[in-house]
């Protein structure tokens, strides 16, 4: 687990402990990240390592693999 503070916001990243990530095998593969910017809301991505198509082999936020892509 990992907490840290940059600026205004505040970060916990840890492993994925799910149920998919277990049956996958990618329980030290996919990082799970909650964030705060000061009083707001909590939010939450997970980061993979992509298995198929353009990004194969890749770190992608899930969900933003078009943003991903156009980094």
């Amino acid at each position: 687990m990992l907490r840290t503070r940059r600026g205004d916001w505040q970060f916990t990243v840890l492993f994925s402990n799910t149920q998919k990530a277990h049956e996958l095998g990618k329980t030290n593969d996919w990082v799970v990240i909650y964030f705060q910017a000061g009083a707001g809301p909590v939010g939450q991505c997970t980061v993979v390592t992509e298995t198929h198509g353009f990004l194969k082999g890749r770190r992608v936020v899930r969900g933003r693999e078009r943003e991903c892509t156009a980094h």
